[in-house]
């Protein structure tokens, strides 16, 4: 009887999706009827096939996987208007004009000949091939032995701790966000910073105006600028719902204190990271603080930031200061700027390499198919894979597509655990509680292949801390077995399937 009942409950559904597909096409068809007598008729229509041909021969021809092409034909043959509109706001490439500009970025000697000296053979160290594939693949540079990691788990910790940093600093100060608020503590930070040029520090700070423009109090903002603090905005959109590059956010949440202080992460700068937020309440998440080397970095990172944003390169380096630490460190950045996907590449070999465990933290779980069938390679080889995933979402429809590969992840025994009912918002990858990355990328095609994300991967003791908190989390989150899955409603099921069609574009 529930069989019946679920194969009429879609059959409804397949119905009522053809009939508005059916209305649209309908009111398409009237349109160009009432027009098909003259001239504009003939021309209104002749324009919108050759611009639905042309992005169908565009959507064949371009260099991207099968399933995202299937995506997108489907969208545009069911209904060319909609698929037009949607293609033209969410597919199109990432304008790259400003970026091979981008490349030789960093003017500073000293810093190119410091650079130089660190490329040594670490083939005596663990997780070596991980590090050589990133110098390899990436050309990123790997520190080694003169790097400190200390992590700070949640806005208590890392407000603070940055605060603190940003007290002491001498030269400049550069930050970089996502989301800036100007709320309660957007502007203890802001304050701090404009106390710091009184004296005679250089402070730049850099937000993306996706992210950020609903949040911010302009005339505040202004008041800091005319104190000194020079603020930046990443691609600025204007008439953003038909701006292609509204599909393109610089996601990355990093700040650079005198070069020898360093902070990436997931947290933005905003009440909500400190716990302040009516909606979610507790919030849990991850930030590290670099000392040593691998500041160079998120050094590096910040200033090809800016330069594209202003065509200026920021000439401001100091030589990080020497600390006692064992491992390797190296921050790589992946965006449309690229080519491909590093981090996800990065990722891909992180995750072959493991011999016995992955611990995984992410807010958002979209998994591409060749994810997916990394994991499932690792599962089948006996790796113990524990993936955890917010208990409570910030969006519902991002909710269900989560949840929508729980049932393939299950039958691979990977282990699910939703954190209590609250919002995790985390971004870690551990293999065999010795490899760790934290950063500010997401398990989805936004983070992996659109938005501009950096983290830092590493090999040190700092990766004890992290598998300490992630066996912490756990205690107070729930397991999905495969008995109570299957037990969830025919509704859920089909929430979960709808949003799960959709969610290459979340």
């Amino acid at each position: 009887m529930k069989r019946i009942f679920a194969i009429f409950a879609l059959g409804v559904f397949a119905a009522f999706v053809y009939t508005i597909s059916a209305m649209q096409y309908n009111y398409i068809n009237n349109v160009i009827r009432i027009f098909s007598g003259n001239v504009f008729g003939f021309i209104v229509s002749g324009f919108l096939g050759l611009i639905a041909i042309i992005i169908l021969v565009r959507v064949l021809l371009k260099e991207d996987y099968a399933y995202n092409k299937s995506y997108w034909l489907l969208i545009i043959v069911l209904n060319p208007i909609l698929g037009m509109i949607l293609y033209g706001i969410f597919a199109r490439d990432f304008h790259l004009r400003k970026f091979p500009k981008t490349r030789p970025l960093i003017a500073h000697k000293a810093f190119l000949a410091y650079e130089q000296k660190l490329k040594e053979d670490i083939s005596r160290y663990p997780y070596h091939e991980v590090f050589e594939f990133i110098e390899n693949h990436t050309s990123r540079t790997i520190y080694k032995d003169n790097t400190s990691v200390l992590l700070l788990n949640n806005g208590d910790q890392f407000f603070p701790k940055l605060a603190e940093e940003i007290n002491k600093a001498k030269d400049f100060i550069f930050m970089e966000f996502y989301i800036l608020k100007t709320d309660n503590i957007g502007k203890k930070i802001l304050n701090l910073l404009a106390k710091k040029v009184q004296e005679n520090v250089k402070v730049y700070v850099l937000y993306d105006h996706f992210g950020s423009n609903k949040h911010i109090d302009y005339k505040y903002l202004d008041d800091l600028h005319k104190q000194g603090i020079v603020f930046s905005v990443f691609d600025p959109q204007t008439l953003s719902v038909f701006n292609s590059n509204l599909n393109f956010r610089n996601h990355r949440k990093v700040t650079v204190i005198d070069g020898k202080v360093g902070f990436i992460g997931g947290m933005n700068l905003g009440d909500e990271y400190n716990h302040q937020s009516k909606k979610f309440g507790f919030w849990r998440d991850t930030q590290i603080m670099l000392e040593g080397q691998g500041v160079l970095g998120l050094y590096n990172v910040f200033i090809k930031d800016w330069y594209y944003v202003n065509n200026h390169v920021l000439d401001l380096y100091r030589s990080p200061d020497k600390v006692v630490d064992n491992g390797l460190l190296s921050v790589i950045e992946s965006g449309p700027d690229f080519e491909s996907g590093l981090i996800k590449h990065v990722y891909l070999k992180m995750i072959t390499e493991a011999k016995k465990s992955i611990k995984l933290t992410t807010p958002y779980l979209i998994l591409e198919p060749e994810i997916m069938a990394a994991l499932k390679v690792a599962a089948h080889s006996g790796v113990r894979i524990q993936l955890m995933v917010p208990g409570k979402h910030d969006y519902i429809a991002v909710g269900y597509a989560t949840k929508s590969y729980y049932e393939p992840l299950l039958k691979m025994n990977v282990e699910i655990y939703e954190y209590e009912d609250k919002f995790i918002h985390a971004k870690t990858l551990m293999i065999d509680d010795a490899l760790a990355s934290v950063g500010t990328v997401n398990i989805d095609p936004r983070s992996l292949n659109l938005n501009f994300e950096a983290t830092a991967v590493f090999v040190n003791r700092t990766v004890d801390d992290l598998v300490k908190t992630f066996n912490e989390d756990l205690l107070i989150s729930k397991r999905i077995t495969k008995e109570e899955w299957r037990k969830r409603g025919i509704f859920t099921r089909i929430a979960q399937g709808w949003f799960n069609l959709f969610s290459p574009m979340f």
